[in-house]
């Protein structure tokens, strides 16, 4: 049973949370990993390959490959968000297998099985050695995508403008713009927080802000994706991403809250879409 904390307890949490904030003035508290594993494919019964492969930086990094039920189309690299790790990301995509994609998720460091811890610049690193392994693996004839959802999903833009590395179309899912923006709007959502957000905001570095980059990204077909009932991350975030973005693009408003997006049968064909047409 929960129990209310007394008036001196909150007051410690908001104290300790600025602090924490305001000394790490960095992205470094967006990532919150989890080691643990709290499922694996082997208990459903789900075809996969455990990788481990190496990070540009030396560290040993994990991931699953889920390959395509019939005949592979294309590989898509996904890319998840903040919390935890593949454990409980992956049943987001792992549906892309019934129609002809091969699916690799992989871990950042500090997350699952990856050796280090996060921080964004690493992270970064880390997505490009990804890239790396996934297009090692690829046959001549086939595309490699990337697929990226919240945080990873900002990530990689930031990632795509910095380096191609041979993907052939992207998609990003409920995309942040601005690490100073979506820190305001989390701190305005509890009142422990909310007269905090501007000043802690500040404190936040943003030289990894996808809304910087987004313009650099390569003329690869891209697919914006937003949810305007995401509570999370709001649309504008990726309507600003899109707007800024040159090139082929494409913008798709859906419905779903942030971590239901994928599990949403028309979200799943708007994805399909745009992959058949890109795999061609």
């Amino acid at each position: 049973m929960l129990k209310k904390a007394s008036k001196g307890q909150n007051l410690l949490t908001v104290l300790c949370l600025c602090s924490c904030f305001c000394l790490s003035a960095c992205t470094n508290f967006f990532f919150q990993p989890m080691k643990q594993h709290l499922a694996t494919p082997e208990e459903y019964n789900i075809e996969y390959e455990d990788i481990t492969f190496k990070g540009e930086s030396g560290l040993n990094l994990h991931g699953w490959w889920f390959p395509a039920s019939e005949e592979s189309k294309a590989i898509v690299l996904f890319l998840h968000g903040n919390g935890e790790n593949i454990s409980t990301h992956s049943g987001m995509v792992h549906w892309l297998t019934r129609h002809q994609y091969d699916v690799f998720i992989f871990d950042y460091r500090g997350y699952g099985k990856s050796e280090g811890y996060a921080f964004v610049e690493g992270v970064i690193a880390d997505i490009k050695s990804a890239r790396e392994y996934a297009n090692a693996r690829r046959p001549s004839d086939k595309k490699l995508f990337m697929l990226g959802h919240s945080l990873g999903a900002s990530l990689g833009i930031y990632s795509l403008a910095e380096d191609n590395g041979h993907i052939d179309g992207a998609i990003f899912v409920s995309a942040f713009s601005d690490y100073q923006k979506i820190a305001r709007e989390m701190m305005a959502t509890s009142w422990l927080t909310w007269a905090f957000q501007w000043p802690i905001s500040l404190t936040i570095s943003n030289e990894y802000s996808p809304a910087k980059v987004v313009a650099s990204t390569p003329d690869i077909p891209r697919l914006f994706m937003c949810s305007v009932e995401d509570q999370m991350i709001s649309a504008e975030h990726t309507v600003e991403l899109f707007n800024k973005a040159t090139g082929e693009k494409y913008l798709e408003k859906v419905t779903g809250q942030h971590n239901q997006i994928f599990a949403q049968t028309t979200n799943q064909q708007i994805i399909l879409r745009y992959l058949d047409k890109w795999s061609k």
